[in-house]
């Protein structure tokens, strides 16, 4: 895949990266875990949407300490740290690194059984809801 972004900028990326994901308890942070590799990549090409939001973001950044960039960002235009947002909590969930660490092993291929009650009318999920009854009015 082609890269879309330089150097200087996964630079300005990786600070409001690590702003919006720093390390605590016992995750690690955004760059820790290369938010700002290959994967920024991969996710912007998924996320055509973003881009516009995300470069501008990361193109008027003009701090060096990426709280500060955020918190501007935040005030000044809310829609490019939403899209940077979006694309550093992307990029984290997809490290294999964070989903080890949370237990998640990714999608699966889980075929319906037709012939087997689905698990959220059997674990009682449903239970207020049909214990409770009927609560529309006809038009």
């Amino acid at each position: 895949m082609a890269t879309l972004i330089s150097d200087a900028e996964r630079k300005v990326f990786a600070k409001i990266a690590d702003a919006l994901i720093p390390e605590a308890e016992g995750m690690p942070s955004a760059t820790q875990v290369g938010v700002d590799g290959d994967i920024l990549d991969r996710i912007l090409g998924l996320r055509p949407d973003l881009q516009e939001a995300f470069f501008r973001a990361i193109r008027t950044a003009t701090s060096d300490d990426g709280m500060k960039m955020a918190e501007n960002l935040n005030r000044d235009d809310p829609a490019a740290i939403s899209a940077v947002g979006i694309v550093a909590a992307a990029a984290y969930y997809m490290s294999d690194k964070v989903r080890k660490l949370i237990g998640y092993p990714g999608q699966e291929n889980r075929p319906a059984n037709p012939d087997e009650e689905p698990e959220y009318i059997t674990n009682g999920m449903l239970k207020v809801v049909t214990d409770r009854g009927k609560i529309y009015r006809e038009a």
